[in-house]
């Protein structure tokens, strides 16, 4: 395969990483806002658990096209792999810039955390309304299909954290 074209479905797969990354991310903000006692510490705890995220999930997909294609893949296979994961990474940028504000003193470290959680349930939200949005559902479904996908999101986050934390 001399080049890899982006499908609906590498599409697809890469917005079902941005939610997968949102609710990791999200759940390890939420557990580390119980013991964080500063911004560097909880910068940390975020991006140890991002790479730990995308190694593994990186790592996985890999040996999922080893089965699949039944032979070593090619560079630019191994490249859309990484490039799938993109997503799972993203999710880490917006918390950490307001880490980094709480780190310089611009925003009280709770304030950071809490806003953080925040914009990653809005960005379930928009995620879910895009993806209604993407197969031509009315406004309202879209609003709705957003919101159902925001609270699953957060009933999601909460039982990892009540269960893994």
């Amino acid at each position: 395969m001399a080049e890899v074209e982006d499908t609906v479905e590498r599409a697809v797969e890469r917005s079902s990483h941005a939610v997968y990354g949102l609710i990791i991310i999200t759940a390890t903000l939420v557990a580390d806002r119980l013991y964080a006692t500063n911004a560097l510490e909880s910068l940390v705890t975020l991006w140890g658990a991002t790479l730990v995220l995308v190694l593994a999930h990186t790592y996985s997909a890999y040996v999922a096209e080893l089965g699949l294609r039944g032979h070593r893949l090619t560079y630019v296979q191994r490249h859309v792999l990484i490039l799938d994961n993109i997503p799972l990474a993203a999710a880490v940028v917006v918390p950490t810039i307001l880490l980094v504000a709480a780190g310089l003193g611009l925003l009280g470290l709770a304030m950071a955390i809490d806003l953080s959680i925040v914009l990653s349930i809005v960005a379930l939200f928009g995620l879910g309304a895009f993806q209604a949005r993407q197969q031509g559902a009315p406004l309202r479904n879209q609003l709705a299909i957003g919101a159902l996908g925001g609270g699953l999101g957060l009933i999601i986050i909460f039982a990892e954290v009540a269960f893994a934390h």
